[in-house]
């Protein structure tokens, strides 16, 4: 490391001049391009076997099988749907106990609630867990949409971020480097035309093509867009096309203490060596789905052999020629002299299987289902005569060990929960509306900056996003109902009814026996059955 070098590294707290810019992004990219292709190596090859090109499939000769039996995706898009099923629960903490500050405090969390819908951010969590779990990481970009004039998330994949191997945490990272594609139209819209031109190599000059315009318009350059806390900047091979201060920093009035990159990273596994793990989930299952997938080409060879075994004829019982037209279609007749003899016509099969074969084949399997929790409950299957209660506990066992992923998951959401609250101190100056749904319907009311208060803290409940298992909650509920340690109306809260006062106000009058009200018939003159003169036979008047 030249001294020229170690004075660009270290100066990023100052918006620097372009030819700075230049020499910083040069050195960054070459002290991360040895971790970047060490990760690249081990994201194609993860990505391989999520899509099914596992076990040398290309490699295996036609007459052998190049079965895969694909329990990596299975296993990966069973657990996803599982630790996003539910929106996550955020808090907001006033910094005081005052009535004005829980209010507002309240206002913070409904608003962030309402985001999280708006934004469909349980698919992009979903695409960003996805990314964890093959490329060992996922990254979010928080941003200020100015085509929504609001917040804005969204999904950036892997392998467009450059970042040193060592901090592991974001706000430790000297420096993020993301790699966009843009179209001529996206440059000139973003950058303006003059920049756009520059960039497509049009310049000033008069007189071009339309051909080679419309040819230019449809290719599309890469832009390094550099992140510091301080600053960003965009640049073009050797050409500085922006730069600014943090735009989502001012020198008063934010949430944050100190200004941040808007990337939020998601990775499960580390060991806290690196922002990115040092292995994935689906990397530790590939060595299991190997073995499971030999296994598997060794039975269906054996059973190609098996069903299409060697003929044994004796050179007495046909010719040579007759013997060679042979074959195993369906319906084949074979006429010779003796050939009804077993002695003299017979087909070899080979030996049967060992049965340690198939105990393989089912402990591969066993040892996927251990690694990623999708045990057959969890997939929705039956294995032998199990009980509700018994099915029950097996789930939330492999719910419990996707524990991990759902913790590392709701840290994630805190910190875009925590950058969104930043982007709103800084652009919500004019009061919105913001609706929500509430007990009473749709609740409508206002909020802006002034909302967010100084030392406002913002949590995401714990495994909030994890489903939550309605059978065992029900279940729990009549047994403190039988206890008389609950109400009826907490009792039809948890059993799901759509209106548990009225069901209870129901319940009263059934009991008191007013629920179906029944009117008496009036009886005529001198009574009803009655004798002449109006009296009860004294045999009825106990009755």
């Amino acid at each position: 490391q030249t001294p020229e070098a170690g004075q660009v590294k270290d100066t990023i707290d100052v918006l620097p001049s372009d030819d700075e810019i230049i020499k910083k992004k040069n050195y960054w990219l070459a002290e991360s391009k040895t971790y970047y292709e060490y990760l690249k190596e081990a994201q194609d090859r993860n990505e391989k076997y999520y899509l099914g090109n596992q076990t040398k499939r290309d490699q295996i000769p036609a007459h052998l099988s190049n079965f895969v039996g694909n329990r990596i995706f299975e296993s990966a898009e069973t657990i996803l749907p599982i630790i996003t099923a539910r929106p996550a629960e955020f808090i907001a903490k006033s910094p005081d106990n005052s009535e004005l500050g829980l209010k507002k405090a309240q206002k913070v969390q409904l608003t962030l609630s309402n985001l999280y819908d708006e934004l469909n951010m349980p698919a992009k969590l979903e695409d960003t867990a996805r990314f964890a779990l093959i490329y060992r990481f996922g990254v979010l970009k928080a941003f200020w949409d100015d085509e929504r004039d609001d917040v804005g998330v969204k999904v950036v994949r892997p392998q467009r971020i450059r970042i040193p191997k060592y901090g592991r945490y974001v706000s430790e990272l000297p420096y993020i480097i993301e790699k966009l594609d843009m179209t001529y139209q996206e440059i000139k819209d973003f950058f303006g035309e003059e920049t756009a031109n520059k960039v497509m190599g049009f310049g000033t000059q008069a007189g071009s093509a339309e051909e080679d315009k419309m040819d230019t318009i449809k290719r599309v350059w890469t832009i390094e867009e550099i992140w510091t806390d301080w600053w960003v900047a965009y640049t073009y091979e050797n050409q500085v096309l922006k730069k600014e201060e943090n735009p989502y920093w001012k020198k008063t009035g934010n949430y944050f203490k100190k200004p941040r990159k808007p990337y939020i990273f998601l990775s499960p596994f580390s060991l806290g060596k690196s922002p990115v793990a040092e292995t994935s989930i689906v990397e530790q299952a590939i060595p299991i789905q190997d073995g499971l997938n030999a296994v598997a080409r060794i039975i269906i060879n054996h059973a190609t052999k098996t069903a299409n075994s060697p003929w044994l004829i004796d050179n007495s019982t046909m010719t040579k020629e007759e013997a060679d037209s042979i074959r195993n279609e369906p319906g084949l007749v074979i006429y010779g002299s003796g050939v009804a003899n077993p002695n003299m016509v017979r087909r070899d099969s080979p030996p049967p299987m060992p049965n340690y074969i198939f105990e393989l084949w089912m402990s591969f399997n066993k040892s996927l289902d251990n690694l990623f929790g999708t045990h057959s409950t969890t997939r929705g299957e039956r294995e032998g005569r199990e009980t509700a209660r018994g099915r029950i506990l097996l789930k939330q066992a492999d719910i419990g060990r996707l524990d991990y992923i759902v913790r590392e998951i709701d840290r994630a959401v805190r910190e875009v929960g925590e950058y969104v609250v930043q982007l709103m101190k800084l652009f919500y100056t004019d009061a919105r509306k913001i609706k929500v749904f509430g007990l009473e319907g749709i609740e409508e009311f206002s909020f802006s900056q002034e909302d967010i208060e100084e030392g406002l803290e913002i949590f995401v409940r714990s495994g909030s996003t994890l489903p939550k298992d309605e059978t065992s909650e029900a279940d729990q509920a009549i047994q403190l109902w039988q206890m008389g340690a609950v109400d009826p109306i907490t009792l039809y809260e948890k059993l799901k009814f759509p209106n548990p006062q009225q069901t209870v106000e129901r319940l009263m009058k059934w009991k008191m026996g007013t629920l179906v009200p029944q009117t008496q018939p009036t009886p005529p003159s001198g009574g009803v059955g009655l004798p002449a003169g109006g009296t009860m036979p004294p045999a009825l008047g106990g009755i």
